[in-house]
């Protein structure tokens, strides 16, 4: 424990000398979670919309208020004419375009049915189809308030109305950032753990103190040791900064337990370290390190199911995906901020976690040895 101890006492002077990537290092963290946090959504709201009312109905009035008071739409425009609405999706003017035929009020009337074309620019395939949702759900709701008395008496008789009391768990306010902040949290410590990781070994090759560091009586496991733990506790001080700040600026407050969830991030940096130290053992220079931990980092995020949902990848795609760490790690931590799930329930992620950080510690271990000899 000696040798170990006057190791990361090395480390932890060797840290504070230098003092720009210290402050870069305490700094950057905090910015990723700001920016990201406020610009990574899946939300869709202010959407320039266009539209032609030709049945100019006390009805169809409501319903065109009932849009432009919802803030996912902005009007840029109202018509009378098609082909000027076509204009405005065509030149960029507006993403979805709104058509009331003059025959819709009378429909309605009749039968309870009232026909509403959406024209959408769907370069943006996730914003129409997002939009398009928002615009079905207003005119269910508008269509059930307007419909006359005679219409909606019939339609109950007949059966053909079912009602849904929906209740919202863990995420009652809909908040997309709630979603959002715990995969953050996560990609930011990833990128930390990974980058100190990646640059233990291969600065002392660079600076030449590496053969140094041979000669003494430190053996392989105690020195890698002395050198990943201050990078351990580092990445922990920064988790427990930004943590603080996710509660304080985005007023996401962990649910579940913070024992459980220190627990399972301890055992993610075990193999985020790990995977840093290999990189490490095989790069000659720090920008050979820089570049390799990069695409491996990207690689990471991608499969995670962070951006797109692993259910939605091609077959051998998701299989790779199950020797991706940062998949488990996104899964684990959104349950316990978001649903407070005890462990027992989370063993099928902590499980692979577990063993994939076995696996590249010891690959990094067995790699810095055939450099030692």
């Amino acid at each position: 424990m000696r040798k170990i101890a006057a190791m990361i006492k090395k480390e932890v002077r060797q840290i504070r000398s230098d003092k720009f990537m210290l402050r870069f290092l305490i700094i950057a963290p905090i910015l990723q979670l700001i920016l990201l946090g406020y610009s990574l959504t899946m939300e869709t709201e202010h959407v320039k919309t266009i539209i032609c009312d030709l049945d100019r109905t006390t009805i169809t009035r409501q319903f065109v208020e009932e849009v432009s008071n919802n803030d996912r739409f902005d009007i840029v425009g109202i018509t009378d004419n098609y082909n000027n609405m076509e204009k405005y999706i065509h030149n960029w003017t507006a993403v979805i375009g709104i058509y009331i035929p003059p025959d819709f009020s009378r429909n309605l009337g009749r039968n309870g049915h009232g026909d509403i074309l959406a024209l959408l620019d769907s370069v943006n395939g996730n914003q129409a189809l997002t939009a398009f949702g928002y615009l079905k759900q207003i005119a269910a709701e508008s269509a059930l308030q307007l419909a006359p008395i005679h219409v909606i008496k019939d339609y109950l008789s007949k059966g053909g109305n079912v009602l849904i009391n929906t209740h919202y768990w863990y995420n009652q306010e809909l908040k997309d950032q709630a979603f959002m902040i715990p995969g953050i949290v996560v990609m930011i410590i990833t990128i930390i753990s990974l980058m100190l990781g990646a640059m233990s070994i291969v600065k002392e090759k660079e600076t030449g103190t590496l053969e140094q560091l041979m000669v003494t009586p430190l053996g392989k496991i105690e020195l890698i040791l002395g050198k990943q733990i201050p990078y351990l506790i580092y990445s922990f001080i920064e988790l427990i900064i930004i943590l603080k700040l996710a509660d304080f600026i985005f007023k996401i407050q962990l649910q579940g337990s913070l024992f459980s969830l220190y627990l399972i991030i301890f055992l993610y940096l075990f193999t985020t370290l790990g995977l840093g130290l290999f990189v490490s053992t095989v790069s000659n220079t720090q920008q050979q390190a820089l570049f390799l931990t990069w695409f491996i980092m990207v690689m990471m995020i991608l499969l995670s199911g962070f951006f797109i949902p692993i259910e939605n990848m091609p077959g051998p795609i998701r299989f790779i995906t199950f020797i991706n760490p940062l998949r488990y790690m996104m899964t684990s931590v959104r349950e316990i901020y978001l649903k407070a799930t005890p462990l027992i329930f989370l063993l099928d992620q902590i499980l692979p976690i577990f063993f994939l950080g076995i696996g590249i510690f010891t690959a990094s271990v067995i790699k810095f040895h055939k450099k030692l000899s």
